[in-house]
C-alpha cells in the first residue's frame, strides 16, 4: 500500500483495536452506512465488508482522495454500492434514505461545527442506529505532559500555516488542520446530551511506534490515551 495512503488514516493502522467494537454490532444486520471524512475509503470498505454492509455513503471534501476511491477502492469492493459525495460534512447533508451506521475516524477534529455535524448524523441515522467515532484526546498523557512543561498540545493547532509552541519532537510535523478536540469526559457528555447511549469506548493507538505504544498500553484508559473511539446508539 502507498505510504501516503497508509498513514493518511491513523485508524487504518489500529484496526486490531477497532475489531472488538465492530464485533459488538456484527449481528445487527447493518446494510447501509455513512462515513464522514471517508478519505481514500480503504478503512470504510474494510468495515463494510466485515459487517456485511451493502451500501455506503462516503463524504469528503478532498477531491483527490475521492478520485482514488472511485477509480481504485470501489472497484475492488465485492457486492458493495459506494456513493461518494464531495462536500463539507458540517454543511446540511441530504441523503435519499436513512442509514444504520455512521462512522467518522479522525475527521471531527478538522471542523469547528460539531453541533451542525451531529444534526446531520441524527437526521441521517435511523432510531436505534449506531455511530463509531474516533479522534485525538485533548487530555491524553502526551498532552498532559507537554502542558505541564508549558507547550501547546500537538493535537490543537492555532494556525493553518505552521505549528506554534509545540514541544521539540513535534517541530518537524506539518499542519494537519486539527482545530477542535475534546477530552474523553467532555466528548462522553456531549454524546449523551446529543441523544446517544454509550455502548463501548476504547483507547486507540497504532502500531507505528513501539515505544509510544508501550506507554499507551501501560496507560490504557481511554481518558489518558492519545486517541479514543466511541461506539454509541441513537436513542
Amino acid at each position: 500500500m502507498n505510504e501516503e495512503i497508509r498513514y493518511s488514516s491513523y485508524t487504518l493502522n489500529a484496526t486490531h483495536i477497532l475489531e472488538p467494537i465492530l464485533e459488538n454490532i456484527r449481528d445487527e444486520d447493518i446494510k447501509i452506512m455513512l462515513d464522514l471524512g471517508c478519505g481514500y475509503g480503504i478503512l470504510t470498505v474494510a468495515i463494510a465488508e466485515f459487517l456485511g454492509v451493502k451500501k455506503i455513503y462516503g463524504v469528503d471534501v478532498d477531491k483527490v482522495r475521492l478520485k482514488y476511491l472511485t477509480e481504485h477502492v470501489i472497484k475492488k469492493a465485492d457486492n458493495i454500492e459506494f456513493v461518494a459525495l464531495q462536500q463539507d460534512f458540517s454543511k446540511p447533508l441530504y441523503l435519499p434514505e436513512k442509514v444504520q451506521l455512521v462512522t467518522s475516524f479522525g475527521s471531527l477534529e478538522h471542523t469547528m461545527c460539531w453541533d451542525e455535524v451531529f444534526e446531520n448524523i441524527k437526521n441521517s441515522l435511523v432510531k436505534g442506529g449506531y455511530i463509531i467515532i474516533s479522534m485525538p484526546n485533548l487530555a491524553s498523557w502526551v498532552n498532559r505532559l507537554v502542558l505541564l512543561l508549558g507547550y501547546q498540545p500537538r493535537d490543537l493547532e492555532i494556525s493553518g500555516k505552521k505549528l506554534y509552541g509545540v514541544a521539540p519532537p513535534f517541530k518537524t510535523h506539518g499542519v494537519v488542520g486539527h482545530v477542535k478536540v475534546a477530552t474523553f469526559k467532555a466528548f462522553y457528555e456531549f454524546l449523551v446530551d446529543s441523544g446517544f447511549d454509550i455502548v463501548m469506548t476504547k483507547p486507540l493507538y497504532s502500531k507505528a511506534n513501539p515505544m509510544v505504544n508501550f506507554l499507551d498500553r501501560l496507560l490504557s484508559m481511554p481518558s489518558l490515551s492519545r486517541r479514543y473511539v466511541f461506539l454509541a446508539r441513537k436513542l
